[in-house]
């Protein structure tokens, strides 16, 4: 089988691989699923750039799960989607018989990609992961990519048009049933801006408490 090259980043296509990707094929839009394949190519080169260390199968499969938890298979869960997200990634990789250490990395990385200031001071693969998701959403990064590496991962796998407002849409729907539990973190902002009435926010709750004390 022809190993398969984007921007010079070999994806995976192990066993386990190619079952993850298929499995997400299933499950996730095309939208989330273009991401998640430019979030690891991203991931791959910024590793690269730095001379990291990493297990290209383990970030790939962290990078496949980022937001399985905001899909219909969750549509009943009161956890924060990054936390089913990263549950997901663990029962799968312990499927494969992967290492504790390995699926406790890989769980990290998902539970804590939406999650600043935290990942970098975390082993590798949490670190990139949080990395290569600024660089998809953000464009931050990019100065480290070399040049004509973007044009390349963008052709591979395209940001669709509309991709920032059908994202923001998609985190939305995946999490309105559960609002508490975007609490203290940046979907509690994705939550308002879908719906200027559901207010999530800490001041909200510390001020409604009928804490006494």
């Amino acid at each position: 089988m022809t190993t398969r090259y984007v921007a010079g980043i070999s994806i995976p296509d192990s066993a386990m691989a190619r079952a993850a990707t298929e499995l997400m094929r299933e499950t996730q839009s095309r939208l989330l699923f273009d991401s998640a394949l430019r979030t690891f190519v991203f991931a791959s080169l910024l590793g690269r750039s730095h001379a990291l260390h990493h297990d290209a199968e383990l970030l790939y499969v962290g990078a496949l799960f980022l937001r399985i938890g905001v899909t219909a298979l969750y549509r009943h869960s009161q956890q924060r989607y990054e936390v089913d997200s990263a549950d997901a990634a663990a029962e799968f990789l312990r499927g494969y018989g992967r290492a504790r250490d390995d699926i406790a990395q890989v769980w990290d990385a998902v539970a804590l990609h939406t999650t600043p200031g935290i990942p970098q001071h975390k082993p590798t693969l949490p670190a990139l992961l949080s990395a290569a998701v600024e660089t998809d959403l953000f464009g931050t990064h990019c100065q480290r990519l070399c040049p004509g590496v973007l044009p390349r991962v963008l052709s591979a796998y395209p940001r669709e048009p509309g991709f920032k407002i059908k994202l923001l849409d998609t985190l939305a729907r995946g999490q309105l049933h559960r609002p508490q539990s975007t609490l203290g973190t940046i979907n509690a902002d994705v939550l308002s801006f879908h719906d200027r009435h559901v207010k999530v926010g800490f001041c909200e709750r510390l001020l409604a408490s009928k804490w006494p004390y």
